[in-house]
């Protein structure tokens, strides 16, 4: 008797950090909190002022990507971002950006 439950013990622990895991959110390794706009704002000035290259994360439907290239402001809170031999251009709206950090 004492074994049967010991194994319904087991069982149900198994089940739960099964579901646990199964329902819980996946580890985001290297995604960085959305930074407020007003220090998106300075880094961006910065970063164009400067022409840093930098890393930009963009929010995109569910899904975050990363880029790197160099900034040049267009309007107000749009952005092109020209990856290395410009092989691709980023149109960019403030609202698009994630986080932003200098590249060296």
């Amino acid at each position: 008797m004492e074994n049967l439950q010991q194994n319904h013990n087991r069982v149900s622990e198994f089940v739960q950090n099964s579901y646990q895991k199964l329902f819980s959110e996946p580890d985001l390794e290297g995604i960085e909190p959305q930074m407020p706009k007003f220090q998106l704002k300075s880094f961006l000035a910065q970063a164009i002022d400067k022409n840093y290259k930098v890393t930009i994360q963009i929010n995109a439907n569910n899904t975050i990507y990363e880029t790197t290239g160099l900034l040049t402001k267009i309007a107000k809170n749009r952005f092109l971002l020209a990856t290395q031999g410009q092989k691709v251009t980023y149109l960019l709206q403030i609202e698009d950006i994630r986080f932003v950090k200098k590249t060296y």
